[in-house]
C-alpha cells in the first residue's frame, strides 16, 4: 500500500512493506521535505500542490524539514502520487502521464485531472477513469 509512491518521494519501500507499516507511516505523517519531492515528481509549483493536500503554503514554509505533515495531508499526498503511478502504468511514460493529467479532458468536463485531486473522491474518480481506459472502456 503506497510503497511505490513512498519510494518516488524518496522513502524506503521496506518501511511501507505491509499495510500495518504503511498505516503507521501515514499516522506519524510524512516528513515535510517529501512535499518538495512531490513537487519535483509532479512538476507542479509548490503553491499548486500544497492546497491539493489540504495544507497552507505559509504554514508549511514555517515548518522545518524534520517536521511532519498531518496524517490526512500525508495520505492525500501519497494518493495524488498514486494517480501519477496509475497514469504512468497506463501511458508507459511518466512525462506523457503528467501531460495527460495537466491537459483538460472531456471526461472531466474540460478540466484537468489535477483539478480533481483536492478530494479523495476526486482522486478515486480520476483513478476510475484511468482504470476504464486500461480495460478498453470509454473514458
Amino acid at each position: 500500500m503506497y510503497a511505490t509512491e513512498y519510494a518516488l518521494l524518496g522513502g524506503d519501500t521496506q518501511v511501507m512493506s505491509t499495510t500495518e507499516s504503511s498505516l503507521n507511516v501515514i499516522r506519524k505523517g510524512l516528513p515535510v521535505s517529501m512535499v518538495d519531492q512531490a513537487v519535483s515528481v509532479l512538476h507542479l509549483p509548490k503553491g499548486e500542490l500544497v492546497p491539493l493536500i489540504g495544507a497552507n503554503l505559509r504554514s508549511l514554509q514555517r515548518k522545518k524539514d524534520s517536521d511532519h505533515l498531518t496524517p490526512q495531508q500525508s495520505e492525500h499526498t501519497l494518493a495524488i502520487i498514486s494517480v501519477l503511478t496509475n497514469a504512468t502504468e497506463y501511458f508507459e511514460d511518466q512525462k506523457v502521464a503528467l501531460n495527460w493529467m495537466k491537459t483538460p479532458q472531456v471526461i472531466f468536463g474540460n478540466k484537468t485531472a489535477f483539478e480533481y485531486l483536492d478530494t479523495m473522491s476526486g482522486i478515486s474518480f480520476v483513478n476510475d477513469v484511468l482504470n476504464r481506459m486500461k480495460f478498453g472502456m470509454t473514458a
